[in-house]
């Protein structure tokens, strides 16, 4: 048996899929499982983590396992395991996350804001090593961020610092779903693109996805992006305004924390330059002297992994802590 007392059971887990793995000390991936998060949500969620990580330890009991790292989506208490609300799960509210996984599997459950652990990955793995000042945004079905400041996690009283897709970024706007006015996640994630577009249609815009509209009954954010690469004019007026709000909510981050770096993660960053090279613009012209000549603006570089790699992350940091 290999003994790797750090190995770290991990697990992401969003609105759509749950992921789990074993990841050792040196970043290795072993025994990944993936299951659908259930739309049901509340304990049948609870059941599908425990199907998750039961087949992954089956897959990989020649490793030695001593916790599980959970990343999750927030707002979330990390220090009682319980997610306060997730926003794109129904029926996760006030719920114990990490103390009936702990009874279960008869090991301690570290719970943390998948984009805080997300950044840590990317600290500890990626491309923020060496990096002591940065920020990462998952830019997707929502929006978060996590800080890195002097090299370490900023995670703030309840550790749900860096939620970036909160900030007010248009006073004109409407109230969203989080309650708040005008947000980056309201102008810029991939659900909210979607749902501006499809208002638009039902105020009669002409466009071309009026076709997967009436066929769905709903559009997506890669519809979006796909009408947007093919030119037509609705997708271009609506990922402009994305990449506004997005643009906005970088450079206030830059003027609090003046990173070295941000990373955006996400699906979205396949777009490439067409993502990546407006925002630097934007960037650079907004951001003030000081700031705009040294931070980057660069693509995650762990992909899909980030999650697992970051959880497991998480739980070593809460290990040595506690120790």
């Amino acid at each position: 048996m290999e003994d790797k007392s750090q190995a770290i059971l991990a697990v992401d887990f969003g609105g759509t899929r749950i992921r789990s793995a074993v990841v050792t000390v040196d970043g290795a991936i072993h025994g990944q499982n993936f299951e659908a998060t259930p739309k049901t949500g509340g304990v049948d969620v609870l059941d599908a983590l425990i199907t998750s990580i039961t087949k992954t330890l089956a897959t990989s009991d020649q490793i030695n396992v001593s916790a599980i790292g959970l990343a999750a989506p927030g707002p979330l208490d990390s220090d009682r395991g319980i997610i306060l609300k997730a926003p794109n799960i129904s029926d996760l509210e006030n719920t114990p996350i990490a103390e009936p996984l702990s009874d279960t599997f008869g090991m301690p459950v570290y719970l943390g804001n998948d984009a805080n652990l997300a950044a840590l990955a990317e600290h500890s793995y990626g491309i923020g090593q060496g990096i002591d000042n940065m920020v990462y945004m998952t830019v997707s079905t929502g929006i978060g961020g996590g800080i890195i400041s002097n090299g370490k996690l900023l995670e703030g009283s309840g550790g749900n610092a860096g939620e970036i897709g909160q900030m007010t970024v248009d006073l004109n706007d409407r109230i969203y779903s989080s309650g708040n006015i005008g947000t980056v996640e309201g102008q810029s994630s991939g659900d909210w693109m979607a749902r501006y577009a499809e208002e638009q249609l039902q105020n009669g815009m002409t466009s071309s996805l009026m076709e997967p509209y009436s066929k769905n009954r709903a559009l997506t954010g890669l519809d979006v992006v796909t009408a947007y690469k093919n030119n037509d004019y609705l997708a271009k007026q609506t990922w402009n305004r994305s990449l506004a709000g997005l643009g906005a909510g970088i450079v206030s981050f830059v003027h609090v924390l003046d990173p070295e770096l941000v990373i955006i993660g996400g699906g979205i960053t396949s777009i490439g330059d067409q993502l990546f090279k407006p925002l630097r613009q934007y960037v650079n012209t907004y951001a003030m002297p000081g700031f705009r000549e040294k931070v980057k603006l660069e693509p995650w570089s762990l992909g899909e992994q980030v999650g697992i790699l970051g959880a497991a992350v998480w739980a070593r940091y809460k290990i040595k802590l506690l120790n």
